[in-house]
This record gives structure tokens, C-alpha cells and sequence, in this order.
């Protein structure tokens, strides 16, 4: 069995093309929650670090980021006080604070071959000020750093009509050799 990853393009035409000669399949759709320090602050582009600079201060782009004020992270649950290292210059690879995404796979089989296209999408940042049990005080105001999903608009490809999308939870791929 052949496995062909493809860029989108390139699976939206081997699509079209199937679609056009007749052909009727399935394409499967995974999306997966990661949390993998794949991404962090001082990787974002510029235009993407606008959403954090109320919590976190940086030179420019893979610099290291530190916090402007204290915060917590809900999804981690952690908190960072105001100055601490988010993410250092010195080591990309290994933020402190990580960034959620989803992986999103879009994968068909057909002649015994599958192509497989995946991609990953940030969450959207949320930043409040909220009353929080912080440490020993209580009703404390702290910006709370909170991950919202995306639309779904941003996790599906434009496939040509009358094909059948199913979201699948594990997808089990058989290798025959």
C-alpha cells in the first residue's frame, strides 16, 4: 500500500479528477487536539503575536518572549509572573508556554493506495481580567489566558461537491506486505 502525503492542491485535484471519472468515495477527516511545545511565542509572526502583547513583551521575531504582567494559563494551569521567560531565543524548540493546535487530516484510499493531506491550525487566544483565587489571595484581578476553538470553516477544505466527509476519531491503516 503506497501513502502519498499531498499539499492541498494537489488533493483537491486528485479529487476533482477521481469525481469527474466516475469514481464515489469517502474522505475521512481526523482532527486531533495537540499540546506537543510545537509551537510557541517567539515563533509567531508578528501580525499573530498582536493577540498576546497585553501578557507578553518581545524585541521581534524569534526573540525571547517574557511577560509584561502576571497571568494564568487556564489549559496548563499555570502562572507566570510578570518578567518570566515565555520563550527563549536560546532554546525554539522548547517554549515554556506552549500553544495549542489542532492536526487536521484529510485522507482517502482508493486502489490501494491512500493520500493523505494535513495541516494545523492555532487556537485563538482570549485574554481577560478576571477576579481569581491567586496563591493565597483570594478575589485577586489577574489576565487570564484562555484558548478558544476555531470556526469550523477554518478545519474544512473546499472538496467538490458529492463528496462524503465523515469525521473519524482513530483511524486504523492496514499495510500489507
Amino acid at each position: 500500500m503506497n501513502i502519498y502525503e499531498c499539499s492541498e492542491d494537489q488533493f483537491i485535484e486528485n479529487i476533482r479528477r477521481l469525481v469527474e471519472a466516475g469514481n464515489k468515495f469517502i474522505v475521512n477527516r481526523r482532527i486531533i487536539l495537540q499540546d506537543d511545545y510545537r509551537y510557541g511565542l517567539a515563533i509567531l509572526p508578528d501580525k499573530e503575536f498582536e493577540a498576546y502583547e497585553s501578557i507578553c513583551y518581545r524585541k521581534g521575531y524569534k526573540h525571547t518572549v517574557y511577560a509584561r504582567v502576571p497571568f494564568i494559563d487556564e489549559l496548563h494551569r499555570r502562572l507566570y509572573n510578570a518578567n518570566d521567560v515565555l520563550h527563549s531565543s536560546n532554546n525554539l524548540t522548547m517554549p515554556r508556554l506552549s500553544l495549542p493546535y489542532y492536526r487536521v487530516e484529510y485522507s482517502f484510499s482508493i486502489w490501494g493506495s491512500t493520500y493523505i493531506h494535513t495541516f494545523d491550525l492555532i487556537l485563538k487566544p482570549e485574554i481577560r481580567l478576571e477576579k481569581r483565587r491567586v496563591a493565597r489571595f483570594d478575589n485577586m484581578l489577574v489576565h487570564t489566558l484562555r484558548f478558544n476553538t476555531p470556526d469550523e470553516r477554518m478545519l474544512s477544505l473546499a472538496l467538490p461537491d458529492g463528496v462524503v466527509v465523515l469525521d473519524v476519531k482513530k483511524l486504523t491503516r492496514v499495510v500489507d506486505r
